[in-house]
């Protein structure tokens, strides 16, 4: 498994205003990768290499997904979502950030 971070501690990015995380993930075939969601945090993953992969947490039956499948898992508790690789390596982009701000959000036209 090979995981870069490309937004929040650790990534070549030294600052950011808002409270943001991105990750480039690959999982080989029948491993699984474990992220912890903190409570109030939206988490979005958009698969961009592998045939078939899952999405689960605790108490949740399994949700399958395909390349190019984008997918949003948002908690108000702290727990662990896993992310499957089904039959051959997966590379998912993800994006981690605050279910809600305190300040404005750019509206959108309409």
């Amino acid at each position: 498994m090979n995981v870069k971070t490309i937004l929040g501690e650790g990534s070549p990015v030294l600052q950011l205003v808002t409270d943001t995380r991105m990750f480039d993930v690959e999982i080989q075939p029948g491993a699984s990768y474990v992220h912890r969601l903190l409570p109030n945090r939206t988490l979005a993953g958009l698969s961009i290499r592998g045939a078939v992969g899952s999405f689960w947490t605790s108490g949740q039956e399994p949700v399958s997904f395909k390349n190019k499948d984008f997918a949003v898992v948002q908690s108000e508790q702290e727990g662990e979502i896993n992310i499957r690789a089904e039959g051959e390596k997966l590379r998912i982009f993800l994006i981690e950030i605050p279910s809600e701000v305190e300040y404005p959000l750019y509206k959108k036209a309409r």
